[in-house]
C-alpha cells in the first residue's frame, strides 16, 4: 500500500518564506525575483549541494575556493545580494572546472 504523501498548503508555504527570508541564516527568493537573482541563487545552490555531497566542512570548502570563511558562510546562506553572477561562477568553476549551463529561454 502506498502512502501518500501530505505537501504543505500555499498558506504553510509562504509563512514558512516568510521567516527563511527573516532569517541570518539563509534566504529564500522573493516571488517577483529578478532574472539575475535567480541565477545567483541557483549558483549558490550548486555550491551548497557540492559542500553537501562531499562532506566537506565550509573552512574546507573556502580553501578549495581560495577565499575566507566568511565570504563563503555569505555563499551557503544564499546572501545573493552581496555578489555578481561572475563572481558566484568563478566559485563554481572552482569546484567544478568542466561545467556547462544550459540556457533556457521561455
Amino acid at each position: 500500500m502506498k502512502k501518500k504523501t501530505k505537501f504543505p498548503s500555499e498558506a504553510e508555504l509562504t509563512e514558512m518564506r516568510e521567516l527563511l527570508s527573516n532569517s541570518h541564516a539563509s534566504y529564500t527568493l522573493p516571488k517577483n525575483a529578478s532574472t539575475p537573482d535567480k541565477v545567483k541563487y541557483l549558483i549558490c545552490e550548486k555550491i551548497v549541494e557540492y559542500k553537501l555531497k562531499h562532506k566537506i566542512t565550509q573552512r574546507a570548502l573556502a580553501e578549495k575556493l581560495g577565499e575566507n570563511e566568511s565570504l563563503v558562510s555569505k555563499v551557503v546562506h544564499y546572501h545573493i545580494d552581496e555578489f555578481t553572477v561572475d563572481r558566484l561562477l568563478k566559485f563554481l568553476n572552482a569546484i567544478y572546472p568542466n561545467i556547462t549551463i544550459d540556457l533556457k529561454v521561455a
